[in-house]
């Protein structure tokens, strides 16, 4: 079998235009395959800087944990005491100041005020009648009544106390 040249010649010419075709995309392949390969070099050293710098934030953060825990425990700490003292300050106020006051206690204290300074002078000059008369009065005042009980109180002491000094300045 023997082929003809003209035939011979258009298969040559029809395999060179193919092999011309394959060599254009096998060209067209590297050069793909060459950017390809540079874009994946820039994300792949994108990649290790970005790693890089994860690790570092990862270290600066527990750096800043660890501080802040430092910090955290001794402001736990603080506010604690801070309100420790302010309870402390809370209560002694509320006790000294705010603290209700019953009838009896009011009484008292206002009948303390308006006669326990001349009741010591007469007391310390040696006037206990006077002291004892003028605390029979005052217990049968009506805004005194309900103090009546610690103003009998008081009279018997003053009583006690001035039987006792008598006695004394008899037997010298």
């Amino acid at each position: 079998m023997q082929t003809n040249p003209e035939e011979l010649r258009r298969i040559v010419e029809a395999a060179s235009k193919k092999i011309e075709a394959l060599e254009k995309s096998l060209a067209e392949t590297e050069k793909r395959a060459k950017s390809y390969e540079e874009h994946w070099s820039k994300i792949y050293d994108q990649s290790r800087e970005m790693r890089e710098e994860a690790q570092k934030l990862q270290h600066e953060y527990e750096q800043l944990r660890i501080q802040k825990g430092g910090f955290g425990f001794k402001m736990l700490i603080f506010s604690g005491f801070c309100g420790f003292l302010t309870a402390v300050v809370l209560c002694f106020a509320y006790v000294r100041l705010a603290r209700p006051v019953s009838g009896q206690e009011a009484a008292f204290a206002a009948f303390a005020r308006a006669n326990q300074f001349n009741y010591e002078l007469q007391l310390s000059r040696g006037e206990f009648q006077a002291v004892e008369a003028s605390l029979r009065e005052k217990a049968n005042d009506p805004a005194n009544k309900i103090i009546a009980p610690e103003i009998a109180f008081a009279e018997k002491m003053v009583g006690a106390a001035g039987l006792f000094i008598s006695e004394q300045n008899r037997q010298e």
